[in-house]
This record gives structure tokens, C-alpha cells and sequence, in this order.
């Protein structure tokens, strides 16, 4: 993710796919942290990444 450029909600799902497959029930506190991680480096635009990518995450758990 470049975080100098807009990023679409493909992506986000994209994203959250991958965690999901990597970290199964984690990957919402996957998304969390990374999204800390990037705020407290200053990468903004990052940050609210992974926190769609957790929004995401979210809304594909809440459909079962």
C-alpha cells in the first residue's frame, strides 16, 4: 500500500482477505495494530488503511 496515494475499498478487502487467511479470528487486532503502528510513525493515510481494513474485516463477520 502506498500510502501517498488514495486507496479504494478494493483494496481494503483485498487487505482484509489476506490477514483473514493469515491470522483467521486475529486479523481484526492484525488490522488494529498495524493501523497504530503507521499512526504513531506519522503515516496518516496508512493508519486509516488499516483501520477500512478492519471496517472490512467487521462487515464480512457480521454476515454470518
Amino acid at each position: 500500500m502506498d500510502s501517498r496515494r488514495p486507496f479504494e475499498i478494493a483494496e481494503c478487502q483485498q487487505a482484509a482477505k489476506g490477514l483473514k487467511s493469515s491470522w483467521q479470528d486475529m486479523a481484526g487486532s492484525e488490522a488494529l495494530i498495524r493501523a497504530l503502528v503507521a499512526e504513531r510513525n506519522g503515516d496518516t493515510p496508512l493508519a486509516l488503511f488499516w483501520t477500512e481494513v478492519h471496517r472490512a474485516l467487521c462487515v464480512e463477520n457480521s454476515a454470518f
